[in-house]
């Protein structure tokens, strides 16, 4: 056991609007104490979770991202999507609201229905109404409700891996959110106005469904207030190092890291890096979060706001923190465009608050509210619903941050190291391309193990004194850290880079104009292929016609010309033929993509090429399924990928509309004795 003056201090990253901290640091020693304070009935109560924990430590090894083996977690087709909501009854208020937040999330379900459906339809689920979420619920209650279990996700059983909780905390617990977490890719989204459900889906589409490319730049804010231990340590041992890892691993494969540390973490440039213009693919921010008592009105909009460098310390600075410090939801410009981006918001609250204090609950069993009801960060929630485009993404700690996270007992004289394992492997994860939702699993593998380690040392406690202070203080604190990181956002999203030198300007796409016309629904839009890593955009081409993929009714039938074909060729170039006959122009679709600068000009002429415009894409379709286009080029040569993916889009439904002609002429022959 060490000596009391070898007593060491653990800092959680908050700070109170009153000027001073949110939560007084805690010895090792008093965090011992509170460890140690937990109930035998209470170790009872979470016994099921806690088994859960055990198992997912075992196995870490075995599984991969929490899903069963064979199945890539990169891949909707195999891992499934789905959303939870609460469980309302027909005709109530609720329901009514529920409907209304489902319309506005169309695009959105639309997209990720035709993603996951593609090798089985039960990969898409929607759990509302009678299988929704119940209040009071445990996880495995809920689950075995829809007739599946703890294990390895397995969406055959018909929940998929990755899940999107779509209700306020205060409905759907964030516990239940955690535990979830440990078996599935788990986010959430909860707004305000149903129009920023709206602006979220069109978002995620637009990036998606639009070839969004950005830049592959990476940037990290470090705060080190002075006088200030918390942000000071984060900075040392957490942001500054992070980044190091990162430019190391990752600028070979073309990741730019900017480094904005000290003085230059303020506002100001939290202003550019979150809609002023300079905004990066994927921002890291450690700081303090900002906190404000139940009864302070501006909690639920400025609660988890990042303390900026602006703030001179706690020494300096003894009156209450005005906003001129401080960053939130209230600073993020209207007309920002974040289309693309992910963000990880390392402070206290940054994700979200509960009701009541975690901590003091876990400990004493007490229910110390510090909310009047649990709610989403508002900053988070302002990034994911900006009108031109939002964020695909936030991660950020629900409850309080702490320093043992990050920096981990040495064992020699109360020294500590910083221990990044894990968020260098999330956010390399990410880097490379994986759905944020997977990326995360490394922190649900370490709040696994922690639990599992934690839970014998306080049993051990029971039959002797236990485990040295330190220790049990490190794991108490980390194993309630790990928790706390929560995804806000789609889990399945992921970054949408370009290859080097090949990106795409966020103002390229009209986020609004996705979604609109719900022609392109599941059965109009073609799903991208998923991919580890980003896939790069085709070579650079000249004006020459280029293959693309076969989008016929009759698509793969046929054969060399030296080879004689086969009866079901033979019948499928019959109907070809006869269809041909019958419907003439009908049997051949032909794309065509004009721009003009001249829309009056367009709008009075006969014809767009009578009317001056010009012709940037083709692509024509026979019924055979021979396939010919002409790809749109830059003046470099480069892919025009804003408008290549336009004329898609175009195709994508014109292909829709003449299969829906072509099913009436077949049913048409059926009904008349066909051929």
């Amino acid at each position: 056991m060490r000596e009391a003056s070898e007593k060491r201090w653990i800092y959680p990253n908050g700070m109170g609007a009153d000027g001073r901290a949110l939560f007084e640091p805690q010895s090792t020693e008093d965090l011992a104490k509170l460890a140690s304070g937990q109930s035998r009935a209470a170790n009872q109560a979470h016994a099921a979770s806690l088994d859960e924990l055990r198992w997912r430590h075992r196995s870490k090894g075995e599984a991969h991202f929490g899903v069963k083996r064979g199945i890539q977690p990169e891949k909707l087709e195999q891992t499934g999507w789905g959303v939870i909501l609460p469980a309302t009854r027909p005709g109530s208020p609720e329901a009514a609201a529920q409907r209304e937040i489902l319309e506005a999330l169309q695009p959105l379900l639309d997209w990720r229905r035709a993603q996951a459906t593609r090798n089985h339809e039960n990969h898409f689920q929607i759990f509302q109404g009678p299988r929704g979420y119940r209040p009071g619920e445990t996880k495995q209650q809920y689950l075995a409700r829809l007739g599946t279990g703890p294990g390895p996700a397995d969406p055959e059983k018909g929940v998929p891996y990755y899940l999107l909780i779509v209700a306020s905390p205060q409905v759907i617990p964030y516990h239940m959110q955690y535990q979830l977490d440990v078996q599935y890719a788990v986010g959430r989204i909860h707004f305000d106005d149903v129009q920023d459900y709206a602006s979220y889906a069109r978002s995620v589409v637009a990036a998606e469904r639009g070839g969004l490319r950005l830049a592959r730049e990476l940037a990290f804010l470090g705060v080190a207030n002075p006088d200030d231990p918390a942000t000071q340590l984060s900075r040392e041992f957490m942001v500054g190092p992070l980044a190091d890892l990162i430019e190391r691993k990752q600028g070979s494969e073309g990741w730019t890291v900017q480094r904005y540390l000290d003085g230059d973490a303020t506002r100001q440039t939290l202003e550019r890096l979150l809609g002023g213009g300079a905004a990066p693919t994927l921002l890291y921010t450690g700081s303090h979060g900002m906190g404000f008592k139940p009864d302070d009105p501006r909690q639920r909009r400025h609660q988890g706001a990042l303390l900026c460098q602006d703030w001179p310390g706690p020494r300096a600075w003894d009156q209450p923190i005005g906003e001129d410090f401080y960053f939130s939801a209230d600073h993020v410009r209207s007309d920002a465009n974040l289309l693309g981006m992910i963000a990880f918001n390392f402070a206290c609250f940054g994700g979200g608050t509960p009701q009541y204090d975690e901590f003091s609950k876990q400990a004493f069993d007490e229910r110390k509210p510090i909310a009047p009801e649990a709610f989403v960060s508002g900053l988070h929630k302002k990034l994911l619903g900006l009108p031109r485009g939002g964020a695909l993404a936030c991660v950020g700690h629900v409850e309080r941050a702490w320093g043992s996270s990050f920096l981990w007992d040495t064992g020699k004289r109360g020294a500590a190291e910083p221990q990044l394992a894990v968020f260098e492997s999330a956010l390399t994860a990410l880097l490379e391309g994986m759905p944020v939702g997977a990326a995360m699993d490394y922190f649900n593998e370490r709040y696994a193990e922690l639990s599992s380690d934690l839970s014998s040392y306080l049993e051990a406690m029971e039959y002797s004194d236990g485990p040295d202070p330190y220790v049990l203080a490190d794991a108490w604190t980390s194993h309630n850290d790990a928790r706390g990181y929560a995804i806000t956002g789609d889990p399945a999203v992921r970054l949408a880079v370009a290859s080097t030198g090949a990106t795409t300007a966020r103002e390229a796409i009209d986020v609004r104009s996705f979604g609109l016309d719900r022609a392109a629904g599941p059965a109009a839009v073609a799903p991208p292929e998923a991919v580890a890593r980003p896939a790069p955009l085709p070579a650079p081409v000249r004006d020459e016609a280029v293959g693309l993929p076969a989008y016929g009714l009759l698509a793969g039938t046929r054969k060399p010309d030296d080879e004689p074909p086969g009866g079901l060729a033979r019948l499928g170039q019959r109907i070809a033929d006869i269809l041909g006959n019958v419907l003439g122009d009908a049997a051949v679709l032909e794309v065509r993509t004009y721009t003009s600068q001249d829309l009056q000009a367009v709008a009075g002429a006969e014809s767009l090429p009578a009317s001056g415009a010009r012709l940037r894409a083709y692509t024509r379709c026979a019924l055979d399924g021979d396939t010919t286009g002409c790809v749109p080029v830059t003046a470099d040569g480069a892919i025009d990928a804003p408008l290549w993916a336009l004329l898609a889009g175009m195709v994508e439904q014109a292909q829709a509309h003449r299969r829906q002609l072509l099913e009436l002429v077949l049913s048409l022959f059926g009904s008349n004795g066909g051929a």
